[in-house]
């Protein structure tokens, strides 16, 4: 399994929720703040997103817009109308209008969640904001999804959460791939470096065999590159140093198997590539908070794991 095939695996993307609105004249509508994603595609139309730091975008009308971990963000028309909930704005059989003009712009979109153990694995693979342009050459198949996924709400067929479960992943791949693409956002992390030929064979190799007693310089060897030019070009292109980053993702394996699959703490160590449960422990109990043992122990209680 490829690195990014990995990410996604131990994110499990769920909890998906749909909505179509029509707005006409003035109009401004308040989304709430989510820790998973957002999407949205204006169908008909034109738009503005403003979040609460005061930056801004024109979204035109087939742009297809996804926020990661958003907080509190706002579309509107541009005009003076007060923000309106979209709680409150689309409770009318997902209908709203604001005004008698007769200039509509159709809204499709919604969010979903993702496994909270390693939610923060997600500021690896996309920048808080993305806009795929209309022209963009892949808009087809983010278009295509998002009807894929209309049709299959509406079905209510037998296997209806697996096809959706199964179109988000697609939609957040396809995401992923216009981000590290020419046209996307400069953003360090996995995909970066996957997009990086050298450092994408020194990722590639310790996802392949996390148990592995990776150092810089083996991964530099891997890559093909000097010890320090490895290191500087990893840092800057991933966000973190190679070890960091080996580091996080052992953990990410580790809450993973301790939380989800009743591993035993010795198994998830040599799983993680430690040589004994104490040494895994400290690390973990550094990186994470608490010690494996309690993380487990906390499973399937409410709140924080390490609570």
């Amino acid at each position: 399994m490829d690195p990014l095939s990995q990410f996604l695996t131990l994110l499990r993307p769920r909890g998906f929720s749909w909505k179509q609105g029509e707005l006409f004249g003035d109009w401004a509508l308040e989304f709430p703040s989510t820790a998973g994603l957002a999407f949205c595609l204006a169908s008909a139309g034109s738009c503005r997103l403003d979040l609460p730091d005061g930056r801004s975008w024109r979204v035109q009308q087939g742009d297809f817009l996804l926020l990661a971990a958003p907080p509190v963000w706002t579309l509107s028309n541009g005009g003076p109308a007060a923000a309106v909930r979209i709680k409150d704005a689309l409770a009318d059989q997902g209908k709203y209008k604001a005004g008698p003009s007769p200039n509509m712009t159709r809204l499709l979109g919604g969010h979903f969640s993702f496994d909270e153990i390693n939610m923060a694995l997600l500021q690896s693979l996309l920048p808080p904001v993305l806009i795929i342009a209309a022209n963009a050459s892949n808009a087809p198949r983010f278009h295509g999804v998002l009807n894929h996924i209309a049709e299959e709400t509406a079905s209510y067929q037998p296997g209806r959460e697996l096809v959706l479960n199964r179109l988000l992943e697609i939609m957040l791949v396809e995401a992923i791939r216009h981000s590290a693409g020419p046209h996307g956002m400069p953003h360090p992390g996995l995909v970066a470096g996957l997009a990086d030929k050298q450092l994408a064979l020194a990722l590639t190799a310790m996802h392949a065999d996390v148990r592995h007693g990776w150092s810089v310089s083996k991964l530099a060897a891997v890559a093909g590159a000097s010890r320090s030019a490895f290191a500087e070009r990893f840092t800057r292109v991933v966000g973190v140093s190679p070890m960091a980053y080996l580091l996080h993702w052992r953990m990410a394996l580790a809450k993973d198997a301790l939380r989800l699959k009743d591993a035993r703490v010795e198994q998830v160590a040599f799983a993680c590539g430690y040589n004994s449960a104490s040494a895994f422990s400290t690390a973990f109990t550094r990186s994470v908070g608490c010690p494996p043992v309690r993380y487990a122990a906390n499973s399937h209680g409410a709140g924080a794991a390490c609570e």
